[in-house]
């Protein structure tokens, strides 16, 4: 056997703030989750988009990649994506003093799909169908989250996403970053829980498209 082994995680709470790894540069992100605090590393590519997004006490998913040192007992966290989430409201307040040995098994086998696999938006096997096996189906908003639609402003898309969703009381539908779309040059790309795509999406058109997709039923809006 050995001394590495490696699994998939995914994990929930409150973003507490980045910090150094090894130096200066600010390499991690600490989050707060009911079973403790969590350093998580974050990819370069990754890192302009949650400096100049992320605010501490914001609800966010991390997922990705960790690595199990059988021998010393360590784990590492390294992140592949990073989306904001709704609030739960039945949770208690994360605790403030970080978990001693970060738990390995609640993750183990998660369905998460390697975010080099084929990320077609409209696949059957796309990472968000795989992941909601298991557990009550909600709809989810796929974003590419890839270096070029990050800089055509993905990030500011996010934002006006959960904040539609939060002001319509949508709180089950879930935003999700995904690998390429396939579609750089039309970034951002999004794709609604009907596999309806958008391209070249702005901040702006977003209550539009929530409206198109989530209508209000019409003894709610009387």
């Amino acid at each position: 056997m050995g001394k590495y082994s490696h699994s998939q995680f995914e994990l929930e709470g409150r973003f507490l703030g980045f910090a150094a790894e090894e130096g200066y540069k600010l390499k991690l992100l600490r989050l707060s989750t009911l079973s403790g605090e969590y350093r998580v590393k974050i990819p370069k590519e990754l890192r302009p988009l949650l400096y100049r997004t992320l605010v501490p006490g914001e609800w966010i998913e991390v997922s990705g990649y960790q690595k199990l040192d059988s021998f010393k007992g360590t784990v590492k966290l390294k992140a592949i994506r990073v989306v904001p989430s709704t609030p739960h409201r039945s949770l208690p307040q994360p605790p403030s003093q970080p978990a001693s040995v970060t738990p390995v098994m609640p993750f183990g086998r998660s369905a998460l799909q390697p975010i080099g696999s084929e990320p077609t938006a409209c696949a059957a096997t796309s990472p968000t169908a795989t992941l909601s096996k298991g557990r009550a189906k909600t709809d989810t908003i796929l974003v590419c989250q890839k270096s070029d639609c990050c800089k055509r402003g993905a990030g500011a898309v996010i934002k006006a996403l959960q904040s539609e969703l939060e002001e319509r009381g949508l709180t089950d539908v879930r935003i999700r970053g995904t690998g390429c779309m396939k579609q750089c040059k039309a970034g951002p790309n999004l794709v609604m829980p009907d596999k309806s795509r958008y391209c070249r999406i702005r901040p702006e058109e977003v209550a539009a498209v929530v409206d198109k997709h989530f209508p209000v039923p019409s003894e709610v809006a009387s």
